[in-house]
């Protein structure tokens, strides 16, 4: 009954994370010439006019080159904030620290080298449609802990050649959180070319961290949503995005050719739902490892990649890594990677740890085909995990452990369609299984509704894409179209 009851909390979790965001949807920015326009000509000037602004001016900065440190500090609301961007989209450009502080201030359009690096402390604040190439700071974009509602979308980020000269802390975004709901929202950027880091550890993509990074931080979620990015050649080391907090999601996001994986690194009650994950075979390159307890991982899509696309660790007795406890891994495709699931990873100074306990693996699709080297699941040191639940998942290739109740081997009949994506057919098996209070899903891959009996793996047939495949430049970054509503859980 406890294990039950410790379930029916992970599933209501799961809900409340992947639920709507609340506030604003902070769409485009309206155009300059329908809003209260100011246009200042220089950083001083520009600084002064946010401080004294009142709430729904939009602060034009004429086009140009500026090398001094700029500070704004200002006050806006939800509804009116004080927006200030570039005469013309990328036409301006920032070669000195920014910093963004105070309630619901946007800063939009500017692009950003040599030491253009910004910091954020606020709530509401955002920074949009902006650019980023080879500035040569270690860290590009700092958001402080106790800062609320930071959005940063729609902008590149790219060539950051600073990673092979400094040692440590070159995170690309280093988000500092607390975990008490700051529901920060990253989403539709584009990272791309982030070379390996000159030393092993501190040059992740995207840090979401809990001040002091606690091993196992203290219970209450953050709520943040990390969703619908774009990473290309993202190398900086092993964890592309890393998570170091509680009660988040990553969703929708597609990674292609990146030597890392997405790390749930510390905290619980994490979703990393319905991401797209292409390798190019190296060995480098990762899906999902996690660690901590009432982790859910649903409905992604794993393809060619050299390292699993599944991994768990054991626990460590200094809780350097928590041990994995009751994840829910259901509804994912793999197809032809290193491994689809590698449970029991360890680290060096506790060779044999905690094995993972009561997991739940349903619906999953494990599929490889002419490469013998690849294995649907392997258990480290053949430690056997402690009271797992498998349900309905299917294996094509070597399943390469000890067969149990709940795997099958058998074909699942994918196939490969446009953009080499592996999809179901009419043959595909379907599952019965009752994880129905998985609001990650009620939709699949794609976004369309599951049906009571599911199709394993992560698209439910018939198939209806309506273009919600893995994204394209085109759909990122500072040129891309305002998106619908980024915030719909089904989508």
């Amino acid at each position: 009954m406890k294990h039950e009851s410790c379930r029916t909390l992970i599933l209501i979790l799961t809900l409340l994370a992947l639920s709507p965001l609340q506030g604003g949807e902070n769409a485009l920015m309206p155009p300059a010439e329908k809003a209260n326009v100011t246009t200042v000509t220089s950083i001083k000037e520009l600084q002064e006019t946010v401080a004294k602004t009142e709430v729904g001016t939009t602060i034009l900065l004429k086009n140009g080159k500026y090398t001094e440190r700029c500070d704004l500090k200002g006050k806006g609301s939800k509804e009116r904030p004080i927006v200030v961007r570039a005469e013309t989209i990328g036409g301006v450009e920032l070669l000195n620290q920014v910093t963004l502080e105070g309630e619901y201030v946007a800063v939009m359009g500017f692009n950003f080298t040599d030491k253009g690096f910004v910091s954020i402390s606020g709530k509401g604040c955002r920074l949009s449609r902006c650019h980023m190439t080879n500035v040569q700071n270690g860290q590009w974009v700092i958001v402080s802990a106790g800062s609320r509602e930071v959005e940063i979308d729609h902008c590149l980020f790219e060539k950051k050649e600073s990673n092979k000269t400094l040692s440590k802390g070159c995170q690309v975004l280093k988000i500092g959180v607390l975990n008490k709901g700051e529901k920060h929202h990253i989403h539709h950027n584009h990272f791309r070319d982030i070379p390996k880091g000159k030393t092993g550890n501190g040059f992740e993509t995207i840090q979401l961290i809990t001040q002091g990074n606690p091993f196992d931080p203290k219970k209450g979620d953050c709520k943040t949503v990390i969703e619908d990015n774009l990473f290309e050649r993202c190398n900086g080391e092993a964890e592309i995005i890393s998570v170091k907090s509680n009660g988040n999601v990553i969703r929708r996001n597609t990674v292609r050719a990146c030597a890392g994986s997405l790390v749930l690194r510390h905290g619980d009650a994490n979703v990393a739902a319905g991401n797209f994950f292409f390798g190019d075979g190296e060995k480098g390159s990762g899906g999902v490892r996690l660690q901590g307890v009432d982790q859910v991982v649903v409905n992604n899509y794993f393809q060619d990649l050299g390292q699993a696309a599944i991994a768990m660790m054991d626990g460590t007795p200094d809780n350097l890594y928590v041990r994995v406890e009751r994840a829910t891994v259901a509804h994912n495709t793999v197809v032809n990677c290193g491994y689809a699931m590698e449970i029991g990873l360890n680290h060096s100074k506790h060779p044999n740890g905690t094995v993972p306990k009561d997991c739940v693996i349903a619906g999953n699709i494990f599929f490889s085909q002419g490469d013998g080297e690849r294995k649907a699941i392997r258990f480290v040191q053949d430690d056997q995990p402690e009271g797992w639940v498998w349900v309905d998942n299917v294996v094509k290739g070597d399943l390469g452990s000890p067969p149990c109740e709940g795997i099958v081997t058998g074909d699942p009949q994918l196939a490969i369609v446009d953009k080499n994506v592996a999809l179901p057919t009419k043959d595909t098996p379907m599952s019965k299984h009752t994880l129905n209070d998985v609001n990650a899903l009620s939709g699949d891959l794609f976004g369309n509704p599951r049906k009571n009996v599911r199709t394993i793996g992560c698209v439910q047939f018939p198939v209806e894409r309506q273009d919600k495949g893995p994204l394209t430049e085109k759909q990122v970054g500072p040129d891309a179209a305002e998106p619908l509503s980024t915030r719909d859980a089904g989508r």
